[in-house]
């Protein structure tokens, strides 16, 4: 396997959105699902990708917690390892496992931090083999301007 040699800098990472129905000592009665979603947001021109990553936990009558957060990246002469053709984003493997952790990981920290005082401070975000995610997402189209649900669990 031939190494590639990427130049990444995390530029900002932004808070969009944060709603939970629960509350702290509440009990639910229905299994709980957990979905986690991608959006790839490449600026070729400028070197830049943004990748909003957000989180469902749902039951099968209703979301319960959704989050969802920005992190903006500026990748070295990123037209080598991005491609955006018909509306479809193709990245590196292995710049979307870097992008995709960095993200994944943000995500986990700052989901901690708010969900502290509701029902789900008890059940933080699973742990993700990023190889095995990156695999299953290379053999699927992202979409651009869709959220791409990309992972599921289930909480019993």
């Amino acid at each position: 396997m031939d190494k590639i040699a990427m130049q990444i800098r995390l530029l900002k990472i932004e808070e969009l959105s944060y709603r939970d129905k629960t509350k702290l000592g509440e009990a639910l009665q229905e299994p709980v699902f957990v979905k986690l979603l991608l959006n790839i947001l490449p600026d070729i021109g400028r070197n830049i990708i943004e990748l909003i990553v957000g989180v469902v936990y749902h039951t099968n009558s209703e979301d319960l917690l959704t989050y969802e957060i920005k992190s903006t990246f500026e990748v070295g002469e990123m037209e080598a390892v991005v491609c955006v053709r018909d509306y479809s984003v193709f990245v590196a493997p292995e710049l979307l496992s870097i992008l995709v952790g960095v993200s994944i990981g943000t995500l986990r920290g700052m989901l901690v931090l708010k969900s502290a005082d509701s029902f789900f401070g008890n059940y933080p975000l699973p742990i993700i083999n990023i190889t095995e995610l990156i695999a299953s997402l290379q053999t699927e189209t992202v979409k651009q301007s869709s959220y791409f649900p990309f992972f599921r669990f289930r909480y019993e």
